[in-house]
């Protein structure tokens, strides 16, 4: 027969042997249970984010749908901004600023160049001396004098205006108060019959 010390160790080991495996079982539920529930929190947080980003998406439109003249919005694509150069034939500053002008109208497709010649053609020398009342410039004698909108008159010409001319063809794009004074001064005196050309 097995001595009674005997079998209280065999029932001790397997007593701590069923405790362990209890244990083991416990900690790996217990694991388990922690890592669904961060994992359910993590796709919680994703959803939230996705979904506040969609909401966020969905103002932005209808902010855009309600009021179309915000800053946002993309100004009219058949918007037309015309720069106006009243030039002297044989004129080299003249013919260097056509030759920019050339260059860059295909960056710009709501870009339009219309040139006059004043020295040889007295209605464009007439409709060059309106406009600059319109603007109040003075007498203007000198050329070339280049008109974008109603807000940028240069005269004369040279390469270091190329950027800031850039600049103003974009920024008459964007103006909502854009306005054609050549057009307007045009309009306003129908018996100068001058003759323009157009830049391409």
């Amino acid at each position: 027969m097995m001595k009674k010390e005997t079998k209280i160790i065999i029932i001790g080991i397997v007593s701590t042997l069923i405790a362990l495996i209890l244990a083991i079982t416990i900690f790996y539920f217990i694991v388990n249970n922690n890592n669904d529930k961060e994992n359910n929190t993590e796709a919680n947080l994703s959803n939230e984010v996705s979904n506040e980003n969609n909401d966020n998406i969905n103002q932005d439109t209808s902010k855009d749908q309600e009021n179309p003249n915000s800053s946002t919005s993309t100004p009219n694509e058949e918007k037309t901004v015309t720069v106006y150069l009243f030039r002297g034939s044989g004129c080299p500053h003249c013919e260097h600023a056509i030759e920019y002008f050339k260059t860059i109208l295909s960056s710009y497709p709501y870009l339009e160049v219309k040139a006059y010649e004043v020295w040889y053609n007295s209605e464009n020398k007439e409709l060059m001396n309106a406009v600059s009342e319109e603007l109040e410039l003075g007498t203007v004698t000198s050329v070339p004098l280049i008109i974008i909108g109603k807000d940028y008159q240069l005269r004369g010409y040279s390469s270091n205006y190329d950027e800031t001319i850039k600049e103003e063809i974009e920024k008459a794009y964007q103006d909502e108060n854009y306005e054609d004074i050549v057009e307007k001064v045009l309009e306003n005196n129908s018996d100068i019959n001058s003759l323009e050309e157009t830049i391409n």
